[in-house]
């Protein structure tokens, strides 16, 4: 089974993919980011986004894509406007190529990886190398969208174990 886990951001879309069976335990597929420059106007970074995901599903073709439900601070509401498009364009990609969704929080991950639902992101990112058994990640991005596939897979109800 592979799951794709997203952590959504319109600078930088993290993704992270991991394999397993029921016979192994989790490893790495492939993980890296989406970038979209400050430049552009928010429809071509949505845009591109859009074609990054697509391009990405295409090519791992996972089974369940696990996204961060993410939130807004009432400080920010333009930056939670704009995380809105993006994930709505990752909802989209994922309804149009009939694949199984859930929303994590940002809690559960560090909870689920850390024991402690107040981690840093290196402690994130230290426990999703540990994890995975890989000695380096490129970005928080990357492993912060690995530690959320991680957390879709250490739910019992998607692994299928009773």
């Amino acid at each position: 089974m592979v799951i794709l886990g997203i952590d959504p951001g319109l600078a930088s879309t993290g993704f992270g993919a991991i394999t397993f069976n029921n016979s192994t335990s989790p490893s790495l597929l492939k993980c890296g980011c989406i970038r979209t420059s400050p430049g552009l106007h928010i429809s071509d970074r949505l845009a591109q986004i859009y074609n990054d995901m697509e391009h990405l599903i295409t090519s791992i073709n996972p089974e369940l894509v696990a996204v961060e439900n993410i939130f807004s601070l009432v400080r920010y509401p333009k930056a939670g406007i704009l995380l809105g498009g993006v994930l709505g364009i990752i909802y989209l990609s994922v309804f149009q190529n009939n694949i199984r969704m859930v929303e994590i929080t940002p809690k559960e991950v560090k909870s689920s990886l850390v024991g402690y639902g107040n981690a840093n992101k290196k402690q994130i990112q230290e426990a999703t190398q540990k994890a995975l058994k890989i000695s380096e990640l490129s970005s928080f991005h990357s492993a912060d969208a690995l530690a959320i596939a991680l957390t879709a897979y250490y739910r019992k109800s998607f692994r299928g174990v009773k």
